[in-house]
């Protein structure tokens, strides 16, 4: 769900400057080249696992007696998410785009609630707090997205876009016009293409549709992070599977799927193998599936702990 809500202009009625601003991408679906990514790495994953589950051959787990098949998968599921945790804050991390979200956000909430004649210096505030980002960050966050079909991301293509072209209409209006209201605004007028008298009007559209922009992005990336880190816990999974000999459609009555009478598999690739070997991949899937509740709850806990920390200012 976007943060801000923008109506895009038919053809007919296209805002004059602002045209790119937001992006067409809405995150709520995981682009295609990361779920094709995921589900071919899953594959390899499950043919390394029963090529694992064969060589080594690890005897049957049994589930001891009180404890139940859903609280063993509870607790393996559970120390797969805590592994994840860490990996987190460096693959797919949406920190930063949350934080740029926020900052769009409060760029767009502050030229929303200015006067033409407190304009200047609202816009002065704004390119001073961008830039002392771009000392802090560095250049990284306003590079064009990424080469390549697998990295491509429209939704980031959107917010470089309406992010560059505001940046350069607001300089420019900061550098010609300092604190003079007039002259700022024929600096806005010349860089957005519009008269001296829309341009403070189309400047703050413009900050809203970056910030609209910087919302789908966001919403792109969690929609992203969420296929990837399922195919990186069901891996997990599948290894889990092969090594510890936890099989679940086994545990629940699975007959003829090629285990001996010590719960051992030989390895044969005929019927009962393939049932075994799908019964590793059904294992994993459970295993990987059930991180997912765990992770949300874990990260709400976390939002409701950091919210009674922050001043209500910043909620």
């Amino acid at each position: 769900m976007a943060l801000v809500q923008v109506e895009s202009p038919g053809r007919d009625g296209a805002e004059p400057g602002v045209n790119a601003a937001a992006s067409d991408t809405t995150g709520t679906t995981p682009r295609w080249q990361v779920v094709v990514a995921s589900f071919a790495a899953l594959i390899l994953v499950w043919l390394l696992s029963v090529f694992v589950n064969a060589r080594f051959r690890p005897t049957t787990l049994v589930i001891p007696a009180g404890i139940s098949l859903f609280g063993m998968l509870f607790a393996v599921a559970q120390g797969v998410e805590r592994l994840l945790e860490p990996v987190s804050s460096f693959f797919f991390s949406t920190k930063r785009h949350s934080q740029q979200r926020n900052a769009n956000v409060a760029c767009a909430v502050n030229l929303e609630g200015t006067s033409d004649e407190a304009l200047p210096a609202t816009l002065t505030d704004l390119v001073e707090a961008w830039r002392a980002a771009d000392d802090l960050q560095g250049k990284a966050k306003d590079q064009p997205a990424g080469r390549g079909a697998l990295r491509r991301n429209a939704a980031a293509d959107g917010v470089a876009t309406a992010h560059e072209r505001l940046k350069k209409a607001v300089e420019a209006a900061v550098d010609a016009g300092g604190r003079d209201a007039g002259t700022m605004r024929q600096a806005l007028a010349d860089v957005l293409k519009v008269s001296p008298d829309e341009a403070p009007s189309v400047c703050r559209r413009a900050a809203v549709k970056l910030a609209a922009a910087a919302q789908a992005e966001l919403d792109q990336r969690r929609a992203d992070k969420a296929v990837a880190y399922w195919a990186l816990a069901t891996g997990i999974g599948l290894l889990l599977s092969a090594t510890l000999g936890l099989y679940l459609m086994h545990v629940i009555g699975l007959q003829s799927d090629g285990l001996s009478a010590d719960g051992t598999w030989a390895g044969t690739l005929n019927a009962a193998g393939i049932r075994h070997a799908l019964d590793i991949l059904v294992t994993g899937l459970a295993i990987g599936g059930g991180t997912k509740p765990l992770h949300d709850l874990i990260s709400n806990l976390q939002a409701a702990k950091d919210n009674r920390k922050n001043p209500s200012q910043t909620r």
